[in-house]
């Protein structure tokens, strides 16, 4: 322990003396290279505290070019193909709106959409009349064969000598030849129908559902975008902090290694600058691979090239606080907002479609009206006679003709289905009362997550508040713990642990920031404001859009 004492006695003295050198300008050759990473460091420091003071995006926002994405139906067939070849820094509103074109799911919902115009079109045309016109032609060939079980000799006037004579047992063979062709036209009208007017109701309803479903993923998609940039742009963040606390511990182990070779520090600083070192470098490692899958993530969410990769342009900047307080935020998340009503819209049509099925018991009437032409002609008839009259009698061949028309009125009551209707019918309403109550079960969901968002927001904000405070502490304590260690006052434990606290101020600012802007997205998601027709222009903002903001606790922030 004594050895041990005198040990640091001298080094102290060692470390003291040449830091008065340094001070009076002639620098120690043991210590230069450690006071150089020691400057290397507050430099960095400095370009890392203009990360936090960057311009706004849009002044940052660079032009980018199309980036269409690949064929729905295209796989990657060479490793080549997903080779990473371009990174390109893209801005939230650039990412959101590459999402917005580019987005298969969202492609899903526009078609969904078309799909159920094209229904809605096609029950409409119940309103007129159909026209129906038939034309045909057509050959057949008859055979057939007639056999006498009882003649006709007992007959008077049918003797033997008799042309018209026919014994027991005699036959005959014939064969016919037709052939022929038609022409008509129908026109029909359904004068009154309830099952046709509640089908249009039911498809209406079901457009309406296709419709908030649409709006809805528009909010879902700018979550999901917004969720992987700023959780990119943090893992951005993480890895230029934890590249620069490496750098400088790989140059401070280097300098404690020749120190401890010099007997100027003990073997436990060279065995915790190692531990350190090594610990830093597993951080680091962490956040590049966390940057790696999170640039992955933003690529494949916004559905670009498979050789490109987004970078973000920015670095974590923390958005505007939530405008509206608690209250507000709660009604207005729960008016107007697609979820719901595409649940809404959902058991409308369920209680359309069981008065449609109730309608088909009662009556409809349509009008009729048709008309055709027919036309068949009959060619070298053939005709054997076995034992049958004297000869045959042989016409070539004969034609026929004919016409017909017809109006009327139909009526079509089903008067009994056996329970066919009532059951279907009140199997549709039952599944519409089970929407109803996934509708208000959605409701309570809606409004525990846009609380839990705003309590998550402003504890965010105050956290960033302490992480400031912190920061601006640890910035301090760490020129004070350098100027100590330059006079040989503190041992370089003491500034390594001073580092440590300053890296991790700047950690918890990025992650405090952070997780306002993800709680900032999630209170926007019930509260965005979004077309529900995808024939509308679509330009999603990023904020709030208030005219007049309400003051809450968060704003004073």
């Amino acid at each position: 322990m004594r050895r041990r004492t005198v040990t640091f006695g001298l080094g102290a003295a060692i470390v003291l003396a040449s830091a008065l050198s340094v001070r009076s300008g002639d620098v120690s050759p043991a210590l230069a290279p450690l006071m150089r990473s020691f400057k290397a460091y507050s430099r960095d420091l400095e370009r890392l505290d203009r990360v936090w003071t960057a311009r706004p995006e849009s002044s940052q926002t660079k032009p980018l070019r199309s980036l269409t994405a690949p064929a729905p139906g295209s796989l990657p067939l060479e490793s080549a193909e997903v080779t990473i070849r371009e990174r390109l820094p893209v801005s939230l509103r650039q990412a959101v709106n590459l999402a917005l074109t580019n987005d298969p799911t969202l492609q899903q919902y526009i078609s969904g959409v078309e799909e159920q115009s094209q229904w809605l079109r096609s029950v409409r045309g119940r309103f007129l009349p159909t026209f129906a016109l038939e034309i045909g032609a057509g050959y057949q060939q008859q055979r057939g064969r007639n056999w006498v079980w009882r003649g006709n000799a007992d007959v008077s006037g049918f003797g033997v000598d008799s042309p018209f004579y026919v014994p027991t047992g005699g036959s005959n063979r014939f064969q016919t030849n037709l052939g022929g062709g038609f022409a008509g036209a129908r026109i029909d009208y359904e004068l009154l129908s309830f099952e046709r007017s509640a089908a249009v109701a039911e498809v209406t309803a079901d457009l309406d559902e296709a419709h908030q479903l649409y709006g809805n993923h528009l909010r879902e998609l700018q979550l999901a975008v917004s969720q992987a940039y700023y959780q990119l742009q943090l893992m951005e963040q993480l890895q230029r902090i934890r590249q620069v606390v490496v750098t400088n511990d790989s140059v401070i182990l280097d300098q404690v290694r020749a120190m401890h070779t010099a007997g100027l520090v003990p073997r436990v600083d060279l065995l915790r600058a190692e531990s350190r070192l090594q610990q830093q470098r597993f951080l680091l490692e962490q956040a590049e691979a966390g940057r790696a899958a999170g640039q992955r993530r933003l690529s494949n969410l916004v559905n670009v090239p498979f050789d490109v990769t987004l970078e973000t342009s920015d670095a974590v900047r923390l958005e505007q606080p939530w405008p509206l307080n608690l209250e507000d935020t709660i009604v207005r998340g729960l008016q107007d907002n697609p979820q719901l009503e595409a649940l809404q819209a959902a058991r409308n049509a369920l209680l359309r479609q069981a008065d449609r099925r109730a309608a088909q018991l009662l009556p409809s009437i349509g009008l009729f009206a048709k008309a055709g032409y027919q036309v068949d002609q009959s060619t070298s008839p053939v005709i054997d006679l076995d034992g049958c009259c004297k000869g045959p009698a042989f016409i070539p061949g004969f034609n026929s003709q004919g016409n017909d028309w017809s109006a009327g009125v139909q009526l079509n009551w089903r008067l009994f289905d056996g329970g066919i209707t009532s059951g279907a019918v009140a199997a549709n309403r039952a599944a519409a009362d089970q929407v109803l109550q996934q509708q208000a079960a959605q409701r309570n969901a809606i409004r525990q997550a846009l609380e839990a968002a705003f309590y998550e927001h402003g504890a965010a904000l105050r956290q960033i508040i302490a992480a400031n405070s912190a920061y601006q502490a640890a910035r301090e304590a760490f020129r004070d713990s350098r100027a100590r260690y330059e006079f040989g006052l503190a041992d370089y434990t003491d500034l390594a642990d001073t580092i440590s606290s300053l890296t991790g101020a700047m950690e918890q600012r990025a992650e405090a920031m952070t997780l306002a802007n993800l709680s900032y997205a999630n209170l926007l998601r019930e509260l965005l404001p979004v077309p529900r027709d995808p024939a509308l222009p679509l330009s999603l903002p990023l904020t709030l859009p208030v005219a007049h903001p309400m003051r809450s606790p968060m704003t004073e922030h």
